[in-house]
C-alpha cells in the first residue's frame, strides 16, 4: 500500500542588489531554452545530419522523425542556461509541466522527478538516457525516473512532444524526453558555481575527462551538488485568510497552544484559557523546496575492435539526499480529565474534563518532522554494433538498471499519547499545555517511524538490426525491426505505525517492433510542390507477464512542397503500462465507525443521517488494464532559403487518454451516484462479502478478531476510470544574424492549449481542465549578442494565469489568478588564452530578476498556480578546459 506520507538572507540580498546593477547591460526580449540560437550552434552542425546517429523519434540511422516535431536543447543552450542539473534545465521548456519552476520529487519526496507534457501526468512521459530506458528511483511508482546527469556530461536533450509508444513502448503517451550524454572529450574541463537568493544558496561543482584515440574514447564526468531549503514562514506573500476576498480563513485551529472543548458551545484558548480561538500557518514551517545533496557520475567508453563491429558501454550512477520538512500531524479530540495533574479548568467553568486540539511541537521540540529520503540509482548499458551487409547495422545490447531508496518519517504513536493523556501522575501524564511532560513518555509517544526501504531493477536484452532496404527515384527505402526483452522487480521491506508491509512484485516484458521509411519524392525525383516527400510506418507489440498484450502502431507523413518549407503530420496510438504497484501494492482496510464517515470521506448520501460503520480498501488492483491515447499532429517547420539565419516551427496535436488509472476516493457523493463505480459499493454485505473484501489485506483500526458490524464496504483501489481529452499548439521561432562585432540572437517559444476536458469516469459530466489549475499558455522568449569573448543574454518566462475553485462560505467559486512572469539573465566572458587565464570561462546568472510576487489565489497558500519560491538568484561560475 502507499505510505502516507544555516540561513543567509543577508549575503544573498547583497549579492541580489548587486545583480541589479548587470541589468542595465540588456532589455527584456524574447525566447526558450532550446531555441537560444547561441553563436556556437550554427557550427556545429544537426545530430540528424549524421547518418550513423539514431535521432529521438525513430528507430532507423540517419534520419530526423518523420511526421513529428523534434524540439532540442543543445550542449551551448544548457551552458548558457547554467541549470546545476537535468531537472533544472527541464525547467526552462514550456511545453513541459515544471516549466519555471524549482523541480523538486513528486508527493512530498515519495514520488518521481519527472515532470510531463503539456498538462498531462508524470507517467505519460517517458525519460531515456542514449535512447535507453531507465530505472525508478520512488518509493510510491515505478514509472522510468529522470537521470542526474552530469551537467558537463550533457551533449543535447531531444524532446518529441508526440506519441511515440510504436517505438518506445510503455509511458510515450504525450511523448519522450532522452538524454544524450558526450562520448568524445579530449583532455579536462571542471566548473564551479555559488549562488543566493533570501534565505537559500546552492553550490555544484563538476568535472569531465575524456581521451579521444580515433577508434575509440572514453569519457568519465563527475558532479556534486547541494541546496539549502525554503520554508513557507520564508515567503511573506504566502497567506491562508481569505475572507476580504470572499474566500475562508483556512488557518488551523490545531496549534501549539491548545484549543480546549467543553462541548457546551464556547472554545476556550490556551495558555489562558479565554474564550476565543487560536490559529496558525500549519504550512509555514513545511519546505517550499527542500534541502538537498546529489552525487553523479558518468563513465562512457567506445572502442572499434575491427571495420564493422563497435563495443561500447555506459554507466550512471547518482546518490540523492533530500531532508523534508514535513508538517507535524495535529492531535485533535484528546480527552484530558481531572485525573490527569497537568490538567486546567477553563477560568469559571469548573470542568472535570476537556477535549484538546494541540499539534505537538512541544513534544517534538520543534515545528516540524524532519523526513529523510536518500535515494541511489544506477543505470548501465553495454552493446555491441556490428556493420552487417548491405549498409544494414545489428546494434545488441543489455541493462541493468537499480534503485534503492531509503525512507524514513518520524511520526506520533496516537496509542502512546491517548495512554499518556490519560496519566494519574507526573511520571506518565501528558502535559498538553506546556514541557512538563516526562522525557519517557514524550520517548514513547515519538516512537512511530515510517521506515521503508525499497530497491527496484531493471534488465533488458536487445537486438535491433536497421538499414536501406531498397532504392527508389527519391531515395533509399529504409527499415528498422528488433525485439526486446525486460524484467522488471520492486521489493519493499519496512513499516509505518508497528505494521510491517513487504512487497515482492516482478514481470516480465516481451516486445516486437518495425519501422519503414519511404521517400516517395526526394533529391533524384523532385517535381514541382514536391522537393520531398517521406512516409513512416511503425508498430509495436509488447506482452506483459501481468496483465497481457498491447499492439501500437504510428504513420508519419512529412511534405517538403519547395526548399525551406516542411509540412508534416502523425497519427497513432500509444499505452502506459499499470506500474508494478498499481496491480501489486499490499491493499490495507480501513475501518471507520458510522460517526467519523466525514473523516474518511465516506458518507452515504442514501442513508441520510443514519450513516453506517464502512470499510474502505485502498491500494494496488490486479484487474487493472493499460491506460491508451490516440494521438495525432500535423505542423509545419519553415527555413526559407531567401532568410537562411530564419527557423519556424509550429505544431497542432490532439491527444485523447483513456482508461486513466486513479482511485475514486476522495470523489465525495460521485462515488454513490456515478454507475461506473457501482460495483465499487457494497451496502449491506453478507458476511461472505465482508470476509472476501478483507482478506488478504492489512487491517486499520480493527482486528479480524473482532470485526465490528459493516453495513457499507467501499472498494477505493486502483482502477482504470479516467478520460482526458486535450488538444493545443506549441511553437518555436527563431533567428540569428551576424554582425560585425559577432552576432544577434533571439526567439521564442511557448505551448498554447485550445482544450483541455476531462471526466473521472466514462460516465460522469465532463469539466474543463483549464478551470481546475491548469494554464492555458506557456512561452519562454530569449534576446542576445555575442561580441568576442562576451555573451549575453536575457530570457522572458511566462504562464498565463490559472482559473481554478476556491472554497467560500456558501460552498465555492471560480477565480481567475493573473499571469506569472520572470527575467533571467545571463553573462559570459572568456578570458584571453594567456598563461593561467587559458580555457577560462566567467559567467553570471541573475534568475528572476524583478523578484517577483507569484500571482493571488484565495486558496492554498494564496498563490495561483505553479511558481519558482526560490524569487531573485544570483550566481557566480567559473568554467575551465585543460
Amino acid at each position: 500500500m502507499s505510505i502516507l506520507t544555516v540561513r543567509m538572507g543577508h549575503r544573498a540580498r547583497l549579492l541580489c542588489r548587486t545583480a541589479l546593477a548587470v541589468a542595465a547591460l540588456g532589455l527584456p526580449a524574447a525566447a526558450h531554452a532550446q531555441s537560444a540560437a547561441t553563436p556556437d550552434q550554427a557550427e556545429s552542425g544537426s545530430a540528424e545530419a549524421d547518418p550513423e546517429i539514431v535521432v529521438t523519434g525513430t528507430s532507423i540511422r540517419g534520419i530526423p522523425p518523420t511526421g513529428s516535431g523534434l524540439i532540442s536543447v543543445s550542449r551551448e543552450d544548457a551552458r548558457l542556461i547554467g541549470a546545476a542539473s537535468t531537472a533544472e534545465l527541464l525547467a526552462t521548456v514550456p511545453q513541459l509541466n515544471s516549466f519555471n519552476t524549482a523541480p523538486r520529487v513528486s508527493n512530498g519526496g515519495l514520488g518521481s522527478f519527472a515532470p510531463g507534457l503539456r498538462g498531462l501526468p508524470t507517467a505519460a512521459t517517458l525519460p531515456l538516457m542514449n535512447g535507453h530506458r531507465l530505472i525508478s528511483g520512488s518509493t510510491q511508482q515505478t514509472n522510468p525516473d529522470y537521470p542526474f546527469i552530469p551537467e558537463l556530461a550533457i551533449e543535447r536533450v531531444e524532446i518529441v512532444a508526440d506519441g511515440a509508444s510504436a517505438i518506445y513502448g510503455s509511458e510515450a503517451v504525450a511523448g519522450v524526453v532522452n538524454f544524450i550524454t558526450r562520448t568524445r572529450v579530449s583532455g579536462l574541463e571542471a566548473n564551479v558555481r555559488y549562488g543566493m537568493a533570501d534565505d537559500f544558496h546552492a553550490f555544484n561543482a563538476g568535472a569531465i575527462f575524456g581521451q579521444d584515440w580515433g577508434s575509440g574514447s572514453f569519457v568519465a564526468a563527475y558532479q556534486y551538488q547541494e541546496n539549502s531549503n525554503i520554508t513557507g514562514a520564508d515567503r511573506g506573500y504566502r497567506t491562508l485568510d481569505f475572507r476580504a476576498v470572499g474566500g475562508i480563513d483556512t488557518r488551523s485551529a490545531v496549534c501549539p497552544d491548545a484549543n480546549v472543548n467543553l462541548f457546551a458551545g464556547t472554545i476556550y484558548a490556551a495558555p489562558g484559557l479565554a474564550p476565543g480561538l487560536n490559529t496558525c500557518d500549519p504550512r509555514g514551517p513545511v519546505d517550499l523546496m527542500p534541502e538537498n545533496r546529489t552525487h553523479s557520475a558518468l563513465v562512457s567508453a567506445r572502442q572499434q575492435v575491427s571495420g564493422a563491429v563497435t563495443l561500447w558501454a555506459d554507466i550512471l550512477y547518482s546518490d540523492r539526499r533530500d531532508v523534508v520538512q514535513a508538517a507535524l500531524p495535529g492531535q485533535t479530540f484528546v480527552l484530558i480529565t481531572a485525573a490527569n495533574p497537568f490538567f486546567r479548568a477553563p477560568p469559571g467553568t469548573g470542568s472535570l474534563f476537556g477535549y484538546f486540539d494541540f499539534r505537538p511541537d512541544r513534544l517534538v521540540g520543534a515545528d516540524h518532522f524532519d523526513q529523510t529520503f536518500r535515494v541511489r540509482t544506477g543505470n548501465a548499458t553495454a552493446g555491441v554494433d556490428i556493420g552487417l551487409p548491405g549498409a544494414f547495422k545489428a546494434n545488441i545490447f543489455g541493462s541493468f538498471n537499480w534503485s534503492r531508496n531509503d525512507t524514513f518519517q518520524p511520526g506520533i504513536n496516537t496509542t502512546a499519547l491517548t495512554a499518556a493523556a490519560a496519566g494519574t501522575t507526573m511520571a506518565t501524564a501528558l502535559d498538553p499545555f506546556g514541557y512538563g511532560t516526562s522525557p519517557a513518555v514524550v520517548a514513547a509517544i515519538l516512537d512511530n517511524p515510517t521506515d521503508f526501504v525499497n530497491r527496484q531493477r531493471t534488465r533488458i536484452g536487445a537486438l535491433k538490426v536497421d538499414g536501406p532496404l531498397a532504392g527508389l527515384p527519391g531515395g533509399a527505402v529504409k527499415i528498422a525491426v528488433g525485439a526486446e526483452y525486460r524484467r522488471e522487480t520492486y521489493m519493499q521491506r519496512g513499516q509505518s505505525g508497528g505494521v510491517g508491509f513487504p512487497e515482492d512484485l516482478e514481470r516480465n516484458v516481451q516486445s516486437l517492433y518495425g519501422e519503414l521509411f519511404v521517400p516517395i519524392f526526394g533529391e533524384g525525383n523532385a517535381a514541382p510542390m514536391a522537393h520531398s516527400l517521406a512516409l513512416s510506418l511503425s508498430g509495436r507489440y509488447d506482452h506483459y507477464s501481468d496483465f497481457g498484450s498491447t499492439s501500437n502502431p504510428k504513420v508519419g507523413l512529412t511534405w517538403e512542397p519547395v526548399e525551406g518549407i516542411n509540412l508534416r503530420g502523425s497519427y497513432g496510438h500509444s499505452f502506459r503500462a499499470p506500474g508494478l504497484r498499481d496491480l501489486g501494492s499490499t491493499v490495507g482496510s480501513y475501518y471507520s465507525a458510522a460517526a467519523l464517515v466525514d473523516a474518511f470521506g465516506a458518507r452515504d448520501p442514501s442513508r441520510g443521517a443514519a450513516q453506517v460503520n464502512t470499510i474502505l480498501l485502498y491500494g494496488g488492483n490486479q484487474a487493472l488494464t493499460p491506460e491508451t491515447a490516440r494521438t495525432w499532429s500535423v505542423g509545419a517547420d519553415l527555413r526559407p532559403k531567401f532568410a537562411p539565419n530564419l527557423s519556424a516551427s509550429v505544431t497542432l496535436y490532439d491527444i485523447k487518454y483513456d482508461n486513466v488509472i486513479g482511485t475514486p476516493s476522495g470523489l465525495g457523493a460521485l462515488l454513490f451516484s456515478d454507475p461506473t463505480f457501482a460495483a465499487r459499493v457494497i451496502r449491506n454485505p453478507t458476511a461472505a462479502q465482508l470476509s472476501a473484501a478483507i482478506a488478504n489485506t492489512v487491517p486499520f483500526y480493527f482486528t479480524f478478531s473482532a470485526v465490528p458490524t459493516i453495513g457499507n464496504i467501499l472498494d477505493l483501489r486502483q482502477g482504470n476510470f479516467g478520460v482526458r481529452k486535450t488538444n493545443g499548439i506549441d511553437f518555436d521561432i527563431r533567428y540569428r544574424q551576424p554582425m560585425g562585432f559577432g552576432s544577434l540572437f533571439g526567439g521564442i517559444a511557448g505551448n498554447y492549449i485550445l482544450n483541455y476536458r476531462n471526466r473521472l469516469s466514462p460516465t460522469s459530466a465532463e469539466s474543463n481542465s483549464l478551470d481546475a489549475g491548469i494554464p492555458r499558455a506557456t512561452a519562454r522568449t530569449t534576446l542576445g549578442f555575442t561580441a568576442g569573448p562576451v555573451t549575453f543574454v536575457n530570457f522572458v518566462n511566462h504562464r498565463t494565469g490559472v482559473t481554478a475553485s476556491y472554497a467560500t462560505p456558501t460552498g465555492s467559486s471560480l477565480y481567475g489568478a493573473k499571469g506569472y512572469t520572470t527575467v533571467d539573465l545571463r553573462l559570459s566572458v572568456r578570458l584571453p588564452d594567456i598563461g593561467r587565464a587559458k580555457g577560462i570561462e566567467l559567467g553570471l546568472q541573475v534568475n528572476d530578476l524583478f523578484d517577483a510576487t507569484p500571482p493571488f489565489f484565495p486558496g492554498t497558500d494564496g498563490i495561483g498556480g505553479a511558481y519558482n519560491p526560490i524569487g531573485r538568484y544570483a550566481a557566480m561560475s567559473l568554467r575551465k578546459s585543460f
